[in-house]
């Protein structure tokens, strides 16, 4: 049957939309692969504990574009692995970027990257710490915190990136289980090494309360803190004594407009 020209001209649009929709997804996937040999490399700084090697997230990789060699994986999950820090080198780090001023590292996950800060929120939003431009970004402080980790809450942010990469592993959080596995992450500065302790986890919105940086007072922090508490997912006996700092680590989630899942933990 012969097609009428109405109809070629909607088989060629719907053709051109498959080969575009295909293109797409092969610069993603080989963007997340670039993003994820980057900081692979970057771990090279690092010097992890000798029984939980590093762990790379399922980047995706098509055919065509090279793997990174990767370690063999084990302590995945089977017990609690988050007792002992990693070494880092920040002369180096610091010499292919100043704005790195941390490495995060957790366990037996993918989360094992350098952290930064930048000017402004949006300068590392899809920039990588080696400077080039790609979706996976960085971790990043957030710009209004102090460079030191002295403000009352500390936010530090990073992409949920489909392939598991960067904070994607936060979003795990939000099963009991996950939490018993992953008590603590590891926080690592040139003048400290701190365990952020974990006590809440939970989905909110960009005007929350979760994003406030200072209090008035140590009562009003504490009540900030029972609020946070109270709001998470799991249950934990660890919560901050008065005069302890704590960390938000903050990524993108789906729940609604604008929704972020946030990990807190008292810094110690």
């Amino acid at each position: 049957m012969k097609l009428k020209k109405h109809e070629i001209a909607l088989v060629i649009l719907l053709a051109m939309l498959i080969v575009a929709a295909g293109i797409m997804i092969f610069v993603t996937l080989r963007e997340y692969a670039e993003g994820d040999r980057t900081y692979y490399g970057f771990q090279e700084y690092v010097f992890l504990p000798e029984e939980t090697p590093a762990v790379r997230p399922d980047s995706g990789e098509t055919a065509g574009i090279p793997e990174t060699p990767v370690p063999e994986e084990k302590n995945m999950g089977e017990e609690p692995v988050d007792r002992t820090p990693p070494t880092v080198d920040f002369v180096g780090l610091q010499a292919v970027n100043p704005d790195i001023l941390g490495w995060i590292y957790s366990a037996g996950t993918p989360i094992n990257y350098p952290v930064v800060q930048g000017d402004t929120n949006e300068e590392y939003l899809y920039r990588m710490v080696d400077g080039s431009s790609n979706k996976c970004g960085s971790i990043f402080l957030d710009c209004g915190n102090d460079r030191g980790l002295q403000d009352a809450n500390s936010i530090i942010q990073g992409h949920n990136m489909s392939n598991g990469s960067m904070f994607a592993e936060l979003k795990k959080y939000a099963k009991q289980e996950y939490y018993d596995e992953h008590t603590g992450i590891w926080l690592v500065t040139p003048e400290q090494t701190y365990s952020i302790e974990i006590f809440a986890a939970f989905v909110t919105a960009v005007d929350s309360e979760v994003w406030k940086q200072t209090f008035s007072s140590e009562d009003e922090f504490t009540a900030w803190k029972s609020e946070m508490a109270r709001k998470s997912f799991f249950t934990s006996s660890v919560f901050p004594q008065a005069g302890e700092k704590v960390v938000t680590l903050s990524t993108c989630s789906y729940e609604f407009e604008n929704a972020h899942f946030v990990v807190i933990g008292v810094l110690r």
